[in-house]
């Protein structure tokens, strides 16, 4: 299997409150919390990969326009799930360069620093669908962070 994949090659969708991503021959479903916990990571990694290259973070801007748009899809008045499930457990990112690795259980595709931010934004946006579809009204915030310079003496605290 080729794991190499451009964004020509990857396409998005969202159904009710599950995103659905194609990847080749391969479909894989995200319940929309696992979306945005996985945009959270992708996001992340694709910015660290982009440092590899040494390109700056202004890159995004010109992202945040489509992600900007307005969500078509009316907030539900009541909470609500669809009778879908998701088909990965946990997705997990990785870098290896200029490299972003995407891990579904046993699938790994691998996507440039641009295509991986390209489909960060278009799962993002497909996830905020399925939330309103959902009628989440919760505010979560996801945060990545690579801790490379921390030495075990250092005390970590987490600040909500």
């Amino acid at each position: 299997m080729k794991d190499l994949f451009t964004s020509e090659q990857v396409n998005v969708q969202q159904a009710l409150d599950i995103v659905g991503l194609q990847l080749g021959d391969n479909r894989i479903r995200l319940y929309y919390q696992t979306a945005f916990k996985f945009c959270s990571d992708l996001q992340g990694g694709s910015k660290i990969a982009m440092a590899h290259e040494g390109i700056k973070p202004e890159f995004w801007q010109k992202l945040a326009d489509y992600e900007g748009q307005v969500i078509d899809t009316p907030l539900n008045r009541i909470y609500r799930r669809s009778n879908y499930t998701s088909n990965v457990k946990d997705p997990r990112v990785d870098i290896e360069g200029s490299l972003v690795v995407c891990h579904f259980d046993d699938l790994t595709a691998k996507f440039h620093f641009s295509d991986a931010a390209q489909l960060c934004v278009w799962v993002r946006v497909a996830a905020k669908h399925c939330k309103n579809w959902a009628g989440d009204r919760a505010r979560i915030r996801n945060v990545y962070a690579r801790l490379t310079d921390a030495s075990e003496s250092e005390k970590l605290t987490l600040v909500s």
